[in-house]
């Protein structure tokens, strides 16, 4: 029964599958907004039905048209809704792919999963905003009866839902093998330059098959909906099985990708009915961390040999700063921060201090995606983890400060090496999904554990002490104090000039090199393979850290506040500031974090707190088109905000007179003969 059960959820995965599938083989692009695509279509379905409204992806402006009086009945009325959904979701696919994927057409892998994660962050916002965070019970769609097969109860609605992935898989296997449509897509993937010489418009095909692969990611948030209670958070992450079962099918095959799509969704229905027989099975998070096995599996296997597609890269990776003086610059740093520790007060100096310690968190990023181009999206997962084990240490087993903070940060490595495994083989994009996938486990499997985490009440952190000092963020009625902001600059002052040393030595060259051209880079003796898991330790060292910062700050930690989107946030604000460099991550702290000052700044003043998700979304997909670089690049050309500054520097210094530089013969005393 569970087997049968499983099938519904595994349809889905399918059909969420075969539109990667789609948009990969025709644009290049593995997208990690199509999730968030398909639980907006299905709130945008359900609206429609329940109360005759047609929502739409913005919000501030009016976001809906009432089209009807009260809901659109079933009947003759559920083919109207279902035909609007239709359009809707034709019409979105097409606009997004040509505001935002046709621009990346050459861009660097990087920069594309950034883009998505950017759509995907904005969507979700969106959803919240407009439809709340609480789950949504759909009407049905498919019959309800079932069958009686040998004493067991069979839906009807999982095996028609089963059916329907099956018939899209062997329509889309015929026509993309058969039809001149399909030939031609394959044309363009294999040889884009040559499919433009026999008159084939490469964008014209990739947004054919952009809007057809959005219909099927429309089709799937729909049909699950009635099954599967519709909320933001968990439909998004629908994405991660999907990017599992198209691993599988090596974003290629259709009918490989809808067969795993199946099988996994009926082995994890299957594994939630174990865990009630077999007593050693932990409770919770074995089914929903199988798909991380799989796409662990699939990059072993695969990761090598994944299809390729006949483009040429035109745009590398963000530019990487270099720390001129970096003692100078972190003395002026500290300094300006301790006036502005004393000078603030009350909420703000608390967010201030938030902003440094996402300054620290930002600082591995620089480390990973920043000198090596590893994108990761389970940054947050790792301070978690140096947070929770933080609590374990202190309160538990009474380790003081600061042999406990470091031991914390030490246990979020292991970790770190075991997801930069995968890295050996595989890097951009292939990587970003062993880290979602990563991301994810780690929050149903140790977040979600009340002996780990405390469950939703949290564990508590005790204040930090050195010498008998009390250096806690909170002293009766003193909140926030100022010396646990001291303590919390000096040890983010000192990972800074870690990070600057390291990008100076020998240790960055070898990072920088590896991050250019690995073959290259092992041509003249560079080890790649351990200079990649030196900087996964190394970087997940810097989240842990960061991490336990937070829990000081906070004083109880809980799973919230590491959980999967709040590493799709890091990577948003990282990279807009300016993934590369050390001043991004400032920037980003400073500037962009959710609880930082100047985000807290603007909601007391204009009550926009609310809308930083969305905004840092927007951002970042704006960013990557526009400025790859971030706010603080200074690469000429660039059109970030540190580049204008420097060009009006240097218009005013182009306004003072200048002397006249006389050449030798006009110099008194010298005659040059002809």
């Amino acid at each position: 029964l569970f087997l049968i059960l499983g099938i519904g959820a595994g349809a889905v995965y399918a059909m969420l599958g075969l539109g990667l599938v789609l948009k990969y083989r025709s644009a290049g692009v593995v997208d990690f907004a199509h999730g968030a695509v398909a639980m907006f279509a299905a709130y945008v379905f359900v609206e429609l039905r329940s109360t005759g409204t047609l929502q739409f992806p913005w919000v501030w402006i009016p976001h809906e048209v009432q089209i009807a009086s009260s809901g659109i009945p079933s009947g003759i009325g559920m083919h109207c809704d279902s035909c609007a959904g239709t359009v809707y979701a034709a019409l979105f696919g097409l606009v997004t792919y040509l505001l935002v994927y046709r621009p990346l057409r050459t861009a660097a892998p990087l920069t594309r999963v950034c883009a998505s994660v950017g759509i995907m962050l904005a969507l979700q916002a969106v959803a919240v905003l407009n439809f709340g965070s609480q789950a949504k019970a759909t009407p049905p769609l498919l019959p309800t009866s079932s069958w009686e097969v040998g004493g067991i109860l069979v839906p009807h609605n999982r095996l028609y839902l089963g059916a329907v992935a099956v018939f899209l898989a062997v329509a889309l296997s015929l026509a993309y093998r058969y039809t001149t449509f399909g030939l031609a897509t394959r044309a363009g993937a294999e040889n884009e330059t040559g499919a433009s010489l026999i008159g084939l418009s490469a964008t014209r095909i990739a947004a054919q098959n952009w809007v057809i692969a959005t219909l099927l990611a429309a089709g799937a948030g729909i049909l699950i909906a009635p099954i599967s209670q519709l909320d933001p958070a968990s439909y998004t992450l629908f994405i991660v099985p999907a990017l599992g079962v198209a691993l599988v099918g090596r974003f290629s095959s259709f009918g490989i990708t809808a067969a795993a799509g199946i099988l996994l969704g009926m082995a994890q229905s299957e594994i939630t009915k174990l865990t009630t027989v077999w007593t050693w099975l932990p409770s919770q998070g074995v089914a929903e961390g199988l798909p991380f096995l799989v796409i662990m599996v699939a990059m072993t296997i695969t990761g090598t040999r994944l299809i390729g597609r006949g483009q040429v890269i035109e745009r590398g990776n963000p530019s990487i700063g270099r720390p001129r003086r970096p003692f100078t610059t972190a003395g002026f740093l500290f300094a300006a921060g301790v006036v502005l520790l004393v000078l603030l007060d009350g909420s703000l100096r608390s967010a201030f201090i938030s902003s440094i310690v996402m300054v620290c968190i930002c600082l591995s990023l620089v480390v990973l995606t920043g000198f090596v181009g590893q994108v990761s999206l389970a940054q947050m997962s790792f301070a978690g983890i140096g947070a929770f084990v933080l609590s374990h240490l202190t309160e538990g087993a009474g380790i003081p400060f600061p042999f406990s903070l470091l031991l914390a940060a030490l246990a979020a490595v292991p970790i770190g090496l075991l997801i930069g495994l995968p890295a050996l083989r595989v890097r951009g994009v292939n990587l970003a999904v062993v880290t979602l996938a990563a991301a994810a486990t780690v929050d149903v499997l140790l977040f979600n554990n009340m002996s780990f985490s405390g469950g939703i009440g949290g564990r508590k952190v005790p204040s930090p002490t050195l010498f008998g000092l009390d250096l806690g963020i909170a002293k009766g009625d003193d909140y926030p104090r100022v010396v646990f902001g001291v303590l919390v600059l000096v040890i983010v002052t000192l990972v800074g000039l870690l990070v600057a040393r390291l990008r100076n030595g020998p240790a960055g060259r070898m990072l920088i090199a590896v991050r250019s051209n690995e073959r290259a880079a092992a041509s003249v003796g560079i080890d790649v393979a351990r200079t990649k898991l030196f900087a996964f330790g190394l970087s997940s060292f810097i989240a842990g850290l960061g991490g336990g910062l937070l829990a000081y700050q906070q004083g109880t930690v809980s799973p919230g506040s590491f959980a999967v989107f709040t590493s799709l946030g890091l990577l948003a604000i990282a990279y807009v500031a300016g993934v590369g460099q050390i001043a991004g991550a400032v920037v980003a702290g400073i500037m962009f974090a959710p609880t930082g000052v100047f985000v807290t700044g603007l909601d007391k003043l204009l009550g926009v707190g609310k809308y930083q998700t969305l905004v840092a979304g927007i951002a970042l997909a704006m960013t990557a088109i526009g400025n790859p670089d971030g706010m603080v690049s200074t690469r000429p050309g660039s059109k970030g905000p540190a580049m204008l500054l420097l060009r009006l520097r240097d218009r005013l210094l182009s306004l003072r007179p200048a002397r006249t530089l006389l050449r030798p013969e006009q110099q008194p005393g010298n005659r040059v003969e002809s």
